[in-house]
Parts: C-alpha cells; structure tokens; sequence
C-alpha cells in the first residue's frame, strides 16, 4: 500500500472522542450502540490500519495501549513477546481486517473450516483442528523433500532466471521486473514457491499461468475479507465472479501435485487431501504469495519505507545497505532481510481473542474488557518499540543487537511461540538470502 498522510487523511480517526467512544463500546458490547457500532469499525479502520503508519501514528496519539478497528491494542513489547509465545484463541480476523467465514476454506463450498488463522489453539479453547491440520502442512508441504528440491539443480536455474530478468528489465522504484505477473519478481515466485513446495513442475505452463491468474492477477486475498469479497464477485471486479471456480481448479493442481501423491485416502490428522488442498489455496494466495513479494519489494528498492510519523525512514535506501553487503555471508544477507521486515513487516499484526475479562491502562485510566474481546497482537509496534530496540530504532542498522532472537515478523519472537510460527519462515528466509545474493551479483555487475 502507498504512504498515506495520515495528519490529514485519518485525522477523525485520531480524534479522542472517537477513540473514548470505541473503548467505552468494547468495555460494553452488551449494548445497542455498541452493537451497531463496532462492525463498522471494524470492517472500516480495519482496512485502513494495513497501512504501515496507521497503528504507529494511533499509538503516538493514545500511547501504548488503545483501541483500534474493534480491537484492544497492548503495543508494548514485552506484551507482544507474551502474546506471541502464548496459546490463542482465534475469530474472524486477518490482523486489523475481518474476514468473511463463508468465503473460507472449505466452508465455502459446505464443507467444514479448516481456516488455520481462524482456528483457536486446543489450550485456548480449540478442538485440537489447528494442531492437526498444521502438522499436515508441515508433514506433506514443509519435509525434507521440499528441502531438497530447495537446494536442486531446478531451484538454482529459476534463481538464475530472475537473475537474467533483473538485468534485462527495469528493476528500480516502481520497475516492471517487479509488476510483470509472467517475468522477473512475481513470475519467480510462482513457478519457485510451487516447485519447493508442492514438487510442480516450474515448466508446465498450463498450471503456472493459472496460479498466477488466482494469486497475482485477481489478487485472491480479497476474496477472504468480509464485505471486500463479495463486493469484488456481485460487480466481476478483478475477474472476481468465477473466482470460486478458480479457487478448486488450483485446488484440483494442489490435490494432484507431487507433495501430496502419499497422503492416504483415509485421510490423516483427520484431514483429507482434498481438504489441505482447499487449506492451501487459501494460504499460498494471503501469505506464500505474498510475504516473501513484499519483503523482496523493500529489500530490492521497489519502493520507499514507510513515512513513519515525524521520522526521515521514507529517506532510507535499503539497496545502498544491500549494494555493501557481502553476498557470499548468508548470515549477513539473512540480518539484512530482518531488518527490511523489521522497519516494514510484511504482516504487521495478528488477533487472539480473550478467554477472560481483562485490564489495561489506556489514557491514564484502567479500563476493564469481558471475555471475548478481540485483541490485536500488533507486531510492528513490538518492532518499532523504542524502549528495546533504544534510540535507533528508526534507523536502518542490520547488526543491530537481538535482531535475530527477538524479531517478531513471523508471528514468534525470534524462533520462540507458542506453535503458531509461520511454518515456513525457514523456506522463506532461505528462498530470500539466495535471491538477494543471485541477484546482488548480477546487479553489481551491470551498474558498478
């Protein structure tokens, strides 16, 4: 998303009253102002808090802890650490979005939900489904096998593929080598993150080109968000009125891939294969798709930083810190990326949902919240949080002290959490260090 001037822009949304109003509903959602008024909350400042400025600006304004898009936010970073590495119980929310639980996996063709971000942690409430439907992810998409296939002979030619492409396309802010769905950035992706992942073949063009249709050209994730997605299918928005039949087509290429060839037909985790199928569809397009594009957007200069209020981080250049790197030190490549993802985070917040009344201050005052108040975990405060990252914290610094142990852009704090890490924050990272180190070659050798 572009910077927005959030002064001007969102200035009623910063208004106290405003923001008194909504505490007050959230500590009583009982009632029927409240009631009438924290859906639209949350449907309207829930999109517009994807903007990366949104949630440092509101806690700027209301300090610490405040109430954001029908959710109390706890933006300090020891409690972030705490929510990150505790178990969760989840609803309806993608970060400060709602999401529309029709249009999930497989509820939306009747079956029951399988929605990973949707399913409560078994000692928060779950039934255990989040638990097992994970350890299938993990068993059939994130093995050894998929490993292998990392480190292959395939894996390094699409690597020098993007290479060839970045120096034959325009690759600086704004450059087709990162907007052209066939080629270069997001053409990588695709035939790379389906090869790793699921043993597709990067070469059968038939599959590609319709994985890229759903993920990139339609932008899928829209159809998860409450109001968004219907919208998009009653106006054929984006191509949006037959989305639903390309959603089981490429669960069709997922359910017949390589990876899931063993998975029993009795099921397993008391899963089916059509099932993870249908899981992954939705995962690939909110979060495999789109993770490593926008971190690889930050680090190879597609655009600016956030403009951060009354900070100069939209003036960094993060290629000038890549251009010094050594690219044969994966390590170094490795902080580099962290701290791209930690001055943006490519998903800046999570929600767990209160299994008990609860206490915070906000504004001065102690206020109390039932059971059942959603409450946002806001990693990009805990990223952007002055009291440990010091003084520095608006500055792009790659060897910053805890960087890696306390990085909180894979739903964890570092390698800690509570078992809902992102599963292949490992995968991701690697992909990334061998993309930067490929093409930082190639790039120093055209323009140096």
């Amino acid at each position: 998303m572009m910077n927005l001037n959030l002064d001007t822009i969102f200035s009623s949304l910063m208004n106290p009253a405003l923001h008194e109003l909504q505490v007050w509903a959230l500590e009583n959602p009982q009632e029927s102002l409240s009631k009438t008024m924290l859906p639209t909350i949350a449907l309207i400042e829930g999109l517009i808090a994807n903007e990366p400025t949104y949630l440092p600006a509101k806690r700027s304004a209301f300090g610490a802890n405040f109430c954001c898009a029908a959710q109390v936010v706890i933006g300090d970073f020891t409690s972030v650490e705490t929510a990150l590495t505790s178990p969760q119980a989840r609803d309806w929310r993608l970060g400060t979005s709602v999401l529309d639980a029709d249009n999930s996996p497989d509820r939306d063709v009747g079956g029951r939900n399988v929605f990973l971000l949707s399913l409560s942690d078994r000692s928060a409430g779950g039934n255990g489904e989040h638990e097992a439907f994970r350890n299938c992810v993990q068993k059939y998409l994130l093995n050894e096998a998929a490993t292998n296939r990392q480190r292959d002979e395939i894996s390094r030619r699409l690597l020098d593929r993007l290479a060839a492409d970045y120096a034959a396309m325009p690759h600086g802010e704004g450059g087709t080598f990162f907007t052209d769905v066939k080629r270069g950035w997001m053409g990588f992706l695709v035939r790379y993150l389906h090869y790793v992942l699921f043993g597709l073949n990067p070469d059968d063009e038939d599959s590609i080109a319709l994985l890229t249709d759903l993920h990139y050209v339609r932008q899928s994730p829209l159809h998860y968000f409450a109001v968004i997605g219907s919208l998009l299918k009653s106006l054929n928005l984006l191509g949006h009125k037959d989305l639903s039949t390309l959603i089981e087509r490429a669960a069709d290429i997922y359910e017949n891939s390589p990876a899931l060839a063993d998975f029993p037909e009795a099921g397993d985790n008391g899963m089916t294969r059509r099932e993870l199928a249908k899981l992954m569809t939705a995962i690939m397009g909110i979060a495999g798709m789109q993770g490593p594009l926008h971190l690889g957007y930050t680090a190879m200069g597609y655009r600016p930083l956030p403009a951060y209020h009354g900070q100069k981080t939209a003036d960094i250049k993060p290629t000038d810190f890549w251009d010094a790197l050594d690219l044969d030190d994966r390590q170094a490549v490795k902080l580099f990326l962290l701290e791209c993802a930690r001055l943006w985070a490519p998903v800046s917040a999570s929600h767990r949902v209160a299994t008990a009344p609860f206490t915070v201050t906000i504004a001065g005052k102690q206020r109390t919240f039932p059971a059942g108040t959603k409450v946002l975990i806001p990693m990009i405060l805990g990223l952007l949080d002055e009291s440990f990252w010091g003084a520095t914290v608006y500055e792009f610094n790659p060897k910053r002290e805890n960087l890696c142990p306390f990085h909180m852009g894979f739903h964890s704090v570092g390698d800690r959490s509570a078992g809902r890490i992102c599963p292949a924050k490992d995968l991701a990272l690697e992909m990334l260090v061998d993309v930067l180190s490929t093409v930082g070659k190639v790039r120093r050798a055209s323009e140096f």
